[in-house]
């Protein structure tokens, strides 16, 4: 199914109204944020509840689905969900909200594609209408964000189906999230309590341009998700900040995180799995330099803040399933579209 700080810790659960904390965590314990402590294991952060409640009556391949996504939005400036159309990346969207924000009005806001217009005598004048509208939500959102009442607040922007070239528009041309040249149109300020994912619709044939764009967006390849979970109850107060404030988007503090959760300065050496490894060997393919910042952002986003793994309680094992998840995605990214025998193999090899 995969192609791919918190401050107050107190003696049981405590909560504020709105932007208040939600911690479970032993008495006693004044660690810094970031920093572990071994006796901590019997606690749950509010990062693992956020995790128990995604994966909550799921399957392990869908569990562990729902929780590579959640790493890589911690991750990623903006994270792309592709594949074929009707593959369930709306519900999982949905399903992603619910589980953070619930259903608190102005959090999850959509913003759709203008391939409705093609149907029409006028496409160019429907399509630019819908372009200008979408901004607007745009600018809306980031504006509330930004404001005192946004504060504390996690607003997640979905663009919902978007063709290449629409999410183009937004992430690039508006947002400025593609780490190649702009054109001369201003940036929006984005602040760092919008998450930003996108579900995209492959064509038979990508340009040269839309791969890159799939590429430097980041991409998790889904297959198929019909899993229909059931429905949650309101997210207990707190699990918004926690998830921004977890969050690692800096190289040198993500390699500070992994030090201290493992207790040393150099990280256990990190290969792929032998059965990856293997079936990389069978295709002929070939990886590059595995360990680069974005590889380091995505195994410390992999650990909570109190060292705690989001795939697995075992810090080796966790290390080893985010380090595999973020290879095999690597691949399938690279992948000709028309290999598409290779993508359940691949991802079957991560147990997604």
């Amino acid at each position: 199914m995969i192609a791919y700080n918190f401050h107050a810790v107190s003696n049981g659960a405590r909560g504020e109204a709105n932007e208040g904390r939600w911690e479970l965590a032993s008495s006693g314990n004044r660690q810094k944020p970031g920093m572990v402590a071994a006796n901590h294991a019997l606690s749950r952060s509010a990062e693992q509840e956020t995790i128990r409640r995604l994966t909550h009556a799921a399957d392990s391949a869908t569990a562990r689905l729902l929780t590579a996504i959640y790493v890589a939005l911690k991750t990623y400036p903006c994270l792309i969900l592709s594949g074929r159309a009707g593959a369930g990346k709306a519900a999982l969207v949905q399903h992603l909200a619910n589980a953070i924000v619930g259903e608190a009005p102005g959090q999850l806001i959509r913003i759709g594609s203008a391939n409705w217009a093609t149907r029409s005598g006028q496409y160019d004048y429907f399509r630019d209408l819908h372009t200008r509208f979408g901004d607007s939500q745009l600018g809306e959102v980031l504006s509330e964000a930004q404001s005192p009442q946004g504060t504390g607040k996690l607003y997640i922007v979905f663009f919902d189906g978007l063709a290449p070239d629409e999410l183009f528009h937004y992430v690039h041309k508006r947002l400025h999230l593609l780490p190649f040249a702009v054109e001369s149109v201003p940036a929006l300020s984005v602040p760092t309590n919008v998450w930003f994912i996108a579900t995209v619709h492959h064509p038979q044939q990508l340009s040269a341009r839309d791969a890159q764009i799939l590429t430097h967006a980041q991409q998790i390849n889904m297959s198929a998700y019909r899993r229909s979970l059931p429905p949650l109850p309101p997210p207990p107060v707190g699990l918004q900040r926690a998830a921004l404030q977890d969050t690692v988007r800096d190289a040198v503090a993500a390699r500070d995180r992994l030090r201290i959760v493992f207790g040393q300065p150099q990280l256990p050496q990190l290969n792929p799995s032998t059965h990856i490894t293997n079936f990389l060997r069978w295709y002929g393919i070939t990886l590059g330099n595995t360990l680069d910042n974005d590889m380091w952002l995505f195994l410390a986003n992999s650990f909570d803040r109190y060292g705690h793994g989001l795939f697995a309680p075992d810090a080796q094992h966790n290390l080893q399933i985010a380090y595999d998840l973020r290879i095999v995605q690597r691949v399938l990214v690279h992948l000709d579209p028309a290999s598409t025998a290779l993508q359940p193999e691949l991802t079957r090899a991560v147990g997604c």
